[in-house]
């Protein structure tokens, strides 16, 4: 596709934006990837359907693999693949129809795999936000470079945990990650007598619609619902910046218990499959 083909296909990616975040702020940031030039990690080699558009197959200049696929257009996988060959991938997410169909026609299934699950998939207007009993005992910050070091520590068991990073790679990952974060604004953290104690962040944003990710609490805190009231933070503020929905998937049962806490419905299952190593799709 083209730069003028752009409009059609944000459009399409708005209208399903629950299952398309990654996509939607992937353009937005770092727009259209082309063969044989210098782009950015996350900017995208895009494949729309229709007219108006009614599908979208992407893969970021670094090898992620974002469908954007009603059911009914599970078959344009196969229509792909040969433009999908010979690409290096590190990983494919998306609605889990969408995705499983993907791994499935592209034959990623023979690959390694880091990690390979669906997720609970939950969505909630923010109008609806429930702060957690007891949110008045929390100071909530927007984390700044005297902050930096712990977060990276955190991010770093983050990898290892939640996305099966190998430990030896989980903190130049993490200093990556948390060096955007902070350019961006992407999270708040929540302080108990001055202590951090958790945080939460934005992975993907579009007009009206955040994606909530890298919610974190150390080990030795869990179990006392730190979480719940640092995502609550975290949306309470995209809600006083004009945000109307926010989307996210959830990494274990007691991560979704505290979405639904907060006021979170589940609207499906999402995939997250990351290859360990990056692997070559085959013809």
């Amino acid at each position: 596709m083209t730069e003028a083909d752009l409009p059609a296909v944000e459009a399409f990616l708005a209208a399903h934006a629950d299952h398309a975040m990654f996509a939607l702020s992937n353009l937005a940031t770092e727009g259209l990837a082309r063969d044989g030039g210098q782009n950015a990690a996350r900017s995208m080699f895009v494949w729309a359907w229709g007219d108006p558009v009614t599908a979208v197959i992407a893969i970021t200049a670094e090898g992620m693999i974002l469908p954007v696929l009603p059911r009914e257009a599970a078959a344009h996988w196969a229509e792909i693949a040969p433009e999908l060959a010979g690409r290096r991938a590190f990983g494919i997410t998306g609605e889990a129809g969408a995705a499983r169909a993907g791994f499935r026609a592209l034959g990623l299934g023979q690959s390694g795999v880091a990690l390979d699950r669906d997720e609970p998939h939950f969505a909630l207007e923010l109008e609806a936000l429930e702060v957690p009993a007891g949110h008045d005992a929390f100071a909530v910050v927007a984390p700044g470079p005297g902050q930096r070091a712990l977060m990276e520590d955190w991010r770093a068991v983050y990898h290892v945990e939640v996305l099966g990073t190998r430990p030896e790679h989980a903190a130049a990952m993490a200093k990556r990650d948390i060096e955007i974060a902070l350019a961006r604004d992407t999270y708040r953290m929540i302080l108990r007598d001055g202590v951090p104690v958790s945080m939460a962040g934005i992975n993907a944003a579009a007009p009206g619609i955040v994606q909530v990710g890298g919610v974190f609490t150390p080990p030795e805190l869990r179990g006392q619902g730190l979480a719940r009231h640092a995502v609550a933070a975290l949306l309470a503020d995209r809600r006083a910046r004009g945000a109307k929905r926010a989307v996210l998937f959830a990494a274990s049962e007691a991560a979704a218990r505290a979405y639904v806490a907060i006021g979170f419905r589940r609207i499906g299952d999402y995939t997250l499959t990351l290859f360990d190593p990056v692997v070559e799709i085959a013809p």
